[in-house]
């Protein structure tokens, strides 16, 4: 699937529950990345997975520290002009489901809190990355 088949099925909620992985949520959230600034694409990573949960039955499956967390470090690591699959070889850990990535900047324990799922909590750890708030252009593969 091209990177605009997946943002258009991603948008208009057409992955099943199965094709609604956590490397598509690493992917989906690169491609807004890709053209957005870092608040506006939070934003739209925000809603489309809320949106995308409620439609496939999994309402209560937003965890927003998570999301939050998972975009500034996404954004941090962009390379421009890196295609996707680069990316994605030179990041292993964003897709470990054990998250790795985030276990860096915060313990388990407040990671999986109902505080972190409601509300985007500081880290415990180390502090996550700063990211510029430029758009990035646009994505180099399909």
């Amino acid at each position: 699937m091209t990177h605009t088949e997946f943002l258009t099925a991603f948008k208009t909620c057409t992955f099943t529950r199965t094709e609604w992985t956590h490397a598509a949520h690493i992917r989906m959230a690169w491609l807004y990345l890709q053209e957005l600034p870092v608040a506006e694409a939070l934003d739209r990573v925000r809603k489309g997975i809320q949106k995308l949960n409620a439609k496939i039955g999994s309402p209560d499956g937003y965890h927003e520290t998570i999301t939050v967390a998972f975009v500034r470090v996404i954004a941090a690591r962009i390379e421009a002009g890196e295609p996707y699959e680069a990316f994605q070889s030179r990041h292993a850990d964003l897709y470990d489901r054990a998250l790795p990535a985030l276990l860096r900047h915060y313990s388990k324990e407040l990671l999986m809190s109902p505080a972190a799922r409601a509300t985007d909590v500081a880290p415990d750890r180390e502090p996550l990355p700063g990211v510029a708030e430029a758009g990035r252009g646009s994505p180099t593969t399909s």
